[in-house]
């Protein structure tokens, strides 16, 4: 509804312009143009049941996103001015809000506005300001603005609780990129929505995320015991997409943060998940550019499988029943890990040089011929290819949670540093873009294992499981062959 902002009982002397009235959870799209202020009012008592004798407060959310901005003159380097938005929830205010008037939100992220009252409140007054640009801009800015008393219209999605991701980037090859969304229950209601082109400054607008989606890639989605995974097929080799989780309820739909992937240049890293034995393996592995991927997926975990019968028949010659070696860890805990760490070194994790960040991701270029296991060279030539290292916390989980007799031990030192890679959380430029370390941008091959058990962080003070053990356990399946 449209009216004068004389209905509505706040001063108008100073103006006689038109204000947008708001309706409960609906959105309202519009267009500004530099240097414009646009207002609009909610009136909670109005979104009331008929008959109450007093006007009822609600508590209110509100939400702005930008679907789109100006055109910046070509010699523009700097970012594109963002749209603002002032509020007054009292009816003494003699003026609108605006950059004089009112309070500016704060709470923003890139191409989206929120603000929550709070507590209960009767009106709000809402004041939407765009920038004043120079004449050589072109265009408009368009946006979605939408007030609730239920929650929030333009939703994102966040972490768990405990501080886990919720959606993370498993890993790409040059055509396909993995994703896992955790979660208690799997859910039927999520998609995923890939977008390129997406300007910096819009990059939590739901809006502008469609406006800029690609059309021509698949997604497959399986489910995995704690959540789902979700294979994006049919991307372009070497290029750049941004990846986001959808939740729909009703017409409702709730975004992720943004995922900046990078599909590989070279196409001998192939992307592998579902193994049967090595079932924590989801990323790229070395191999011929012309082999199936489940030919790939077979003969890596049949491998995996028989270099893993030594410690199978060793461990069970142990009485794990009535022997305590520990008071944290089992054979179980030892299976386990032994597991995790033999996978991540007989099946190891393929990269591209150009997609690592100096001086953070523990990386070895393997020329061809000189993988670390020559099973690789022999059985599906790779050529040269870029390894992304073990963590090396796999290696100190099997040196604490396996019984002392079997004598597991790692290296140290440089030679540490050499065949393993150190866990690292924190925020980085690349780019010219903000980069989170972390699940989906890891600095070694953790192989699932936990955040919480990546404790190690300096190579020189933790006398830390030798690729040798694996050579060990080779020439013992040899000779038993």
């Amino acid at each position: 509804m449209l009216f004068l902002i004389a209905g509505i009982g706040l001063a108008c002397v100073a103006y006689a312009q038109t204000t947008v009235q708001l309706n409960d959870s609906q959105m309202w799209s519009a267009s500004i143009a530099s240097g414009d202020l646009q207002h609009y009012y909610f009136d909670t008592a109005a979104q009331s049941l008929p008959g109450l004798q007093e006007p009822e407060a609600k508590s209110v959310y509100l939400t702005l996103t930008s679907c789109s901005q100006p055109i910046a003159p070509g010699n523009y380097e700097g970012e594109v001015p963002s749209l603002n938005m002032f509020i007054s929830t009292s009816s003494e205010e003699t003026t609108l809000p605006g950059p004089s008037h009112g309070t500016m939100v704060n709470d923003t992220n890139l191409g989206r506005i929120s603000w929550n009252s709070g507590g209960q409140v009767q009106n709000v007054w809402i004041g939407v300001v765009a920038p004043t640009l120079t004449d050589n801009w072109s265009g408009n800015w368009t946006y979605q603005i939408a007030i609730s008393t239920q929650g929030w219209m333009h939703p994102i999605i966040s972490d768990n609780d405990g501080g886990s991701t919720i959606f993370y980037l498993e890993d790409t090859d040059d055509t396909h990129a993995l994703f896992t969304a955790s979660g208690e229950h799997q859910k039927d209601n999520r998609s995923l929505l890939v977008a390129s082109s997406v300007a910096p400054e819009l990059r939590y607008s739901l809006c502008a995320v469609d406006r800029a989606a690609i059309s021509d890639y698949t997604v497959n989605t399986t489910r995995t015991a704690d959540g789902q995974h979700f294979l994006v097929s049919n991307l372009t080799s070497n290029s750049s997409y941004m990846t986001y989780l959808i939740e729909s309820t009703g017409s409702l739909r709730s975004m992720s943060a943004p995922i900046h992937i990078q599909t590989k240049a070279d196409d001998n890293c192939r992307l592998i998940y579902g193994l049967g034995f090595c079932d924590q393996v989801a990323y790229s592995v070395p191999a011929k550019a012309s082999d199936t991927t489940d030919s790939i997926r077979e003969r890596y975990d049949d491998q995996a499988r028989q270099l893993f019968e030594p410690f199978n028949i060793a461990i069970s010659q142990f009485n794990c029943e009535t022997t305590q070696y520990s008071l944290v860890r089992n054979c179980t805990d030892c299976y386990q890990d032994y597991k995790r760490w033999l996978c991540a070194v007989s099946i190891p994790r393929c990269t591209s040089i150009s997609q690592t960040i100096a001086d953070t991701v523990a990386v070895r270029v393997v020329d061809a011929n000189e993988s670390r296991n020559p099973w690789i060279d022999e059985t599906l030539e790779p050529g040269t290819w870029t390894e992304l290292l073990p963590c090396i916390d796999l290696c100190y989980q099997v040196v604490q949670s396996c019984p002392p007799f079997m004598a597991f031990n790692c290296p140290k030192g440089d030679l540490a540093s050499l065949q393993y890679g150190y866990w690292k959380r924190s925020t980085i430029d690349a780019n010219g873009m903000s980069v989170q370390l972390g699940p989906s941008y890891p600095t070694c091959n953790r192989m699932q294992l936990e955040e919480a058990r990546l404790v190690l962080s300096d190579a020189s003070q933790t006398p830390l499981m030798n690729y040798s053990i694996l050579l060990i356990i080779l020439s013992i399946v040899l000779l038993q062959a």
